[in-house]
């Protein structure tokens, strides 16, 4: 992790700089009307990425998803598969019953399959639990979803626990460098001990291939695993580091809006701070103000207006390290089950025997979602607090709502509805943040006591919290870049006052802000998330600490 090197422990920090780098940060970001309209960088060689049941990270199960990478499986991962698909073979041959090898499911357990009938059995139970509901209500599964899914389950065969046969495991490398991906899976019917529905939905898609046939066990394997939930909380948590970069962003702007105190952020807070997560934060706060007037004392020209602000804006620190410490829990978490064999049963090659487990529990992984919802929810309410008090009397010495001086202009912020938008915003998300980790229900299926933990629904509440999180920091980094302009236009604040790493996305910002919009016409925040959201990238002094590796 890179560190900045604050060599003050002063009220006002002193950041370790040169003149070239300011230079090329200046240069880097002179433009935003340039930035905007940028044309796209070159794309990287593809990349191949080898699948050894051991080191998939999370940055790489997202490269798959986005196509930006092909799959094979490693030398060593292929013998071991080779050599867990001979133990399975034996049991076939010698007709020692082995649950959902070759014997059937459930009540019917007692019934043992010969060579002959397993290809059948296999599909017909994929296609009788494929069930859709089929009238185009369900939304369905993202391509690159089911695209990471498959290169997971080929991972979690190169450990050669499964026993599934070399040719399985090469059919679905083949589809996904072909990126011949099943379609139409309905997002949904996660129940017992997987993905259960859309598993046997993706794989009913392997069976448009002439010919293609699932061995002993095989169905077994593709049905019973978490991977689509867990493919999908990668790339949630790919996006909301993504996302923690900009809202410090969107913070700095606000403090320079309102004229807020820095001290909460200062060095001399840093070395008192409780957690290594918040001293990163405020060193990264640091780095963002480090040529701001704010640093000043309160009641100069351009320095911050009171000795203390109120709270939303004071615990900023702490809530964004209580997001990065619930980050970092998952990332392990997930990456830890990336590598795992979610089946049953196991195979063990060294005593040839198959072994009843339960590896596929998604449990400690529905607590770290729920954690992390819930540190979405400290940090959706803290922005939305900031942004209505930072645009509202008394807290604010600008006009409320940023309105102009001038009563006939009609371009304040307030009056586009950009604070309804926020709190409206706010419920949505706060609606998709109460843990889930309750309705693990235990009941009897089959003659069989089953327990189906609520993973799957935790993770389709990130996404949608996820994504009204995202607009609003949008809209708190628009709020604090209107505040900025309206005393640029007053004459309190120049050019040259604004910290340099804000300079070019606040200039960016206002370009596709209400006021680039006549006051008779209806403005649209779309181009803007498009911007801060999709194109922007924040310096990568932000990045550092961002946890896409092991």
């Amino acid at each position: 992790m890179r560190k900045l090197q604050v060599i003050s422990l002063t009220a006002r920090p002193i950041v370790a700089t040169v003149t070239g780098l300011r230079l090329a940060m200046f240069l880097a970001f002179v433009s935003p009307i340039a930035a905007l309209a940028a044309s796209p960088q070159a794309s990287p060689p593809r990349e191949t990425i080898v699948l050894n049941g051991s080191d998939m990270t999370l940055a790489e199960v997202v490269k798959i998803a986005e196509n930006r990478a092909d799959i094979r499986l490693s030398p060593e991962g292929v013998e071991r598969i080779k050599a867990a698909r001979q133990v399975v073979q034996q049991f076939v041959d010698k007709g020692i019953p082995a649950y959902g090898v070759n014997t059937m499911y459930g009540q019917d357990v007692d019934v043992v399959l010969s060579q002959d009938q397993i290809e059948r059995w296999n599909r017909v139970n994929v296609f009788q639990e494929a069930t859709v509901i089929g009238d185009g209500s369900r939304a369905l599964l993202a391509p690159g979803v089911v695209r990471a899914t498959m290169a997971l389950l080929v991972n979690s065969y190169a450990k050669g626990s499964s026993g599934v046969s070399l040719p399985l495991a090469e059919t679905l490398v083949t589809r996904v460098n072909e990126n011949r991906i099943p379609k139409n899976i309905e997002d949904g019917g996660s129940v017992g001990d997987a993905d259960l529905t859309m598993n046997n939905q993706l794989t009913v898609g392997l069976y448009d291939t002439p010919g293609f046939a699932l061995g002993a066990g095989e169905a077994t394997a593709l049905m019973t695993h978490s991977f689509i939930s867990i493919a999908r909380a990668a790339v949630v948590v790919q996006r909301f580091e993504a996302l923690l970069a900009k809202s410090k962003v969107a913070l700095a702007l606000d403090m320079e809006g309102f004229r807020a105190n820095p001290s909460p952020v200062s060095p001399v807070a840093m070395a008192n701070a409780t957690t290594a997560n918040k001293r990163v934060v405020q060193q990264e706060m640091q780095f963002l103000l480090s040529d701001s007037k704010l640093w000043g004392k309160v009641g100069e020209k351009g320095g911050p207006r009171n000795l203390q602000d109120f709270l939303s804006m004071r615990v900023a620190p702490d809530v964004l390290a209580t997001v990065k410490t619930s980050l970092d829990r998952l990332n392990a978490t997930l990456v830890a089950f990336c590598n795992a064999v979610p089946v049953s049963p196991m195979v063990d090659v060294k005593t040839g025997t198959l072994l009843s487990v339960t590896e596929w529990d998604p449990t400690q992984l529905t607590l770290d979602v729920d954690q992390l919802r819930q540190a979405m929810a400290i940090l959706a309410i803290a922005v939305e607090s900031r942004g209505l008090k930072t645009m509202s009397r008394p807290l604010t010495d600008l006009p409320s709502g940023f309105a102009n001086t001038d009563p006939t202009k009609y371009d304040g912020l307030y009056t586009r509805n950009i604070s309804y938008w926020l709190t409206s915003l706010l419920r949505e998300a706060m609606q998709n943040t109460t843990p889930v980790i309750g309705l693990t229900a235990s009941f009897m299926a089959e003659g069989h006591e089953d327990i189906s933990a609520a993973f799957p629904n935790s993770v389709a509440m990130a996404e949608v919290a996820l994504e009204r999180l995202e607009k609003m920091v949008t809209l708190e980094a628009l709020i604090g870049s209107f505040a900025i302009e309206r005393r640029l236009q007053s004459g309190e604040l120049t050019q040259n006052d604004i910290p340099l790493p804000l300079r070019t996305v606040q200039k960016a910002i206002m370009l596709l802000s209400p006021l680039h919009t006549g006051v008779e016409n209806q403005y649209s925040l779309a181009p803007l998330l498009k911007y801060f959201i999709g194109e922007y990238q924040p310096p990568k002094e932000l990045l550092g600490s961002a946890t896409h590796a092991h």
